[in-house]
């Protein structure tokens, strides 16, 4: 563990491995201290690979100060933190949080230390990218939120000691959100009525079930009973992923004109898996179906494609426009918290405000 350098001793640390990660044993003060370092998964899978965390927390030993307080910011999201993530949230979750780093904070934390950092320094950096790009406060939110999640991170693997920095900073206002769609059942009654074949199909069961993107993709004909249908995966581009949450795994009624659908596509397709099954026995890519051929097949019907997740908020609408309770609908749609339900999905549009007003007569 100790090593000669310049007629003083140079500390290499024990790397050893314990509870699925990589851990560093060392001495401060003469003291033994454990660090965890990171997961054990593809990118840190040798001792060799580890090193570089190992050096980073040894090296402000050896010279005297504060055990991790030379690491920077941006090494402990490129080294630990994102690679935490990718093993332990769904694929299209890590994306996410890769992509925002990538695009809104990695420019701007370079040789920022983790362990100075401060409120001041979270305002200061919120401000900086809300200057070098116009974004809507919505992202300003997520960025902020994302660098919070990297400090509650760094808590718990004892790289940062304090209140979380970002609790008291606040969001650039940014420019205004675009409102979100949500489908109309006239909407999604004309799209029926337009569109054939397998874009029916899909239309027509992410619309009458809430069945996310991935929900769908993921759905295979084991899936299905007479009366409901489950939802045991997720996939997610190339990805198969078991549902985050218990909520998103409970069984969903179907409605006639879903059933009479499904009945009819797997007179077309009798041999498949998946209930949207594409080339070489994978799941179909509806992303593109939906960009491409739903939204051409809509052309010159009055309605335009808006994305699967339209199909999901207009779902969680209209139950709500129908007296449906609350708590109903966050069941149906299978979230964790009511608060998520009522916030992101339930929508009004300009009908239901003139019919609530009407009432009032």
């Amino acid at each position: 563990m100790l090593s000669s350098h310049q007629g003083g001793t140079v500390q290499r640390g024990q790397i050893f491995q314990r509870h699925g990660a990589w851990h560093l044993r060392y001495r401060v003060d003469g003291k033994q201290v454990s660090r965890k370092l990171t997961e054990f998964n593809d990118l840190y899978r040798t001792m060799r690979s580890v090193r570089p965390l190992a050096d980073q927390i040894l090296s402000p030993v050896n010279q005297g100060h504060e055990s991790g307080g030379l690491q920077t910011l941006q090494q402990f999201i490129e080294t630990t933190y994102l690679p935490h993530a990718k093993l332990h949230r769904k694929p299209s979750t890590y994306n996410g949080y890769a992509n925002l780093y990538k695009l809104r904070i990695a420019g701007h934390v370079g040789g920022i230390r983790l362990a100075t950092f401060r409120t001041m320094d979270g305002q200061k950096l919120l401000n900086v990218i809300a200057a070098s790009t116009p974004l809507s406060h919505q992202t300003f939110k997520n960025v902020k939120s994302l660098l919070s999640g990297v400090f509650a991170f760094a808590k718990r693997m004892g790289a940062f000691d304090g209140v979380n920095p970002m609790e008291d900073t606040e969001a650039p206002r940014g420019r205004p959100s675009v409102e979100t769609h949500a489908y109309t059942s006239a909407e999604v009654t004309t799209m029926l009525g337009v569109l054939d074949g397998t874009s029916k199909v899909a239309v027509a069961l992410a619309a009458y079930t809430g069945l996310s993107l991935g929900e769908l993709r993921g759905l295979k004909w084991e899936d299905i009973s007479e009366d409901s249908l489950s939802v045991r995966r997720l996939v997610w581009r190339k990805e198969v992923v078991t549902p985050k949450t218990v909520a998103r795994q409970d069984s969903i009624p179907m409605l006639p004109v879903v059933k009479e659908s499904l009945a009819e596509h797997r007179k077309a397709n009798p041999q498949t898996e998946w209930v949207f099954e594409g080339p070489y026995f994978f799941p179909l890519d509806l992303a593109t179906l939906g960009s491409k051929r739903i939204k051409d097949g809509l052309k010159g019907s009055g309605v335009t494609w808006e994305g699967w997740h339209a199909l999901r908020r207009g779902f969680a609408t209209r139950l709500h426009e129908a007296g449906v309770q609350n708590r109903i609908i966050q069941s149906l749609m299978r979230h964790s918290s009511i608060s998520v339900t009522m916030k992101h999905y339930v929508k009004a549009n300009s009908a239901a405000n003139v019919e609530a007003i009407q009432r009032l007569s």
